[in-house]
């Protein structure tokens, strides 16, 4: 068995979707690799949604990779990177291109996108299956790198070992510090009538660990965010700030975001979310 179909064989792939989530794990992991064969994790440190799934088990999938700086640098480059993920994807026989992309207006985010061929994943990853049949020449897997080049100061990160697809290590931001920025999207992000569900089963799923939060790194977050946090805000403060959130929610809409992102069996955890559910347990909150 070689390494691609080692790493594949770990996810179920009856579907087309459970497919493409496991193409894209994969694609994920090769993409962390090869960073570490640079001076990435020197500067920077995984953090998010898809940190929390590779690292600590959170059982959905997500979509795209980020990551904060170490030390804010206005003139860091993504292209800088691009070489050695494209050069390591070939190494596996990947067809993969990553592109820099420019926001329209100006943002401490600078992004890139990986793309390859569905079909020629397919081909690659499920070459004795013919799923690739049902699957358009012009379909594109694509995973969004995003680095926060200006990250407000408190964040705290430690070295991770991973073994797959070999040995190497890399930086991540600690468990604490990936927990106050995901308060920092429930409370700061821009959500219209659409608000974000992921952000919801992920702050469950700190909770459940009984995760402490950095209150150091949030109450920069927010003052960089525009919230006047005075000499920082308290636990308390904090806690009133979230269930005043929590009260605004469209439920509906919230789970309809996650839907994609979860297996049946964790979809049924949505069906009771309530503003009076996540109040009761943002009470078990506390600081570190």
């Amino acid at each position: 068995m070689d390494i691609l179909e080692k790493m594949i064989s770990r996810y179920e792939t009856s579907t087309e979707t459970e497919r493409d989530h496991a193409i894209r794990e994969v694609l994920q992991e090769l993409t962390l690799y090869s960073l570490s064969k640079t001076d990435f994790f020197n500067r920077a440190s995984f953090m998010g949604g898809t940190a929390l799934r590779i690292l600590h088990g959170l059982d959905r999938f997500s979509e795209d990779l980020d990551f904060i700086l170490k030390t804010a640098d206005p003139e860091f480059s993504i292209e800088t990177y691009i070489p050695e993920i494209e050069r390591q994807m070939n190494v596996y026989g990947l067809d993969v291109s990553v592109e820099p992309t420019t926001k329209k207006t100006e943002s401490n985010i600078k992004e890139g996108v990986l793309k390859s061929s569905t079909r020629n994943l397919y081909l690659k990853f499920f070459s004795d299956k013919p799923y690739f049949k049902d699957i358009y020449g012009t379909q594109l897997i694509k995973i969004k790198l995003e680095i926060d080049i200006s990250p407000a100061n408190g964040a705290r990160s430690e070295n991770v070992f991973r073994t797959s697809p070999y040995g190497y290590r890399m930086t991540a931001c600690d468990m604490p510090t990936m927990f106050s920025d995901k308060l920092h999207a429930i409370l700061c992000r821009p959500w219209s009538n659409r608000f974000k569900g992921r952000d919801l089963y992920d702050y469950l799923f700190y909770l459940d660990r009984k995760t402490p939060y950095n209150i150091e790194f949030l109450n920069n977050k927010l003052s960089m965010s525009g919230i006047d946090v005075g000499n920082g805000l308290s636990h308390r403060d904090i806690v009133a700030m979230l269930n005043d959130r929590f009260r605004e929610i469209d439920y509906d809409t919230a789970k309809q975001d996650v839907v994609p992102f979860l297996n049946p069996e964790a979809l049924k955890s949505t069906e009771i979310w309530c503003p009076e559910m996540f109040i009761q347990l943002t009470s078990e909150l506390w600081e570190k």
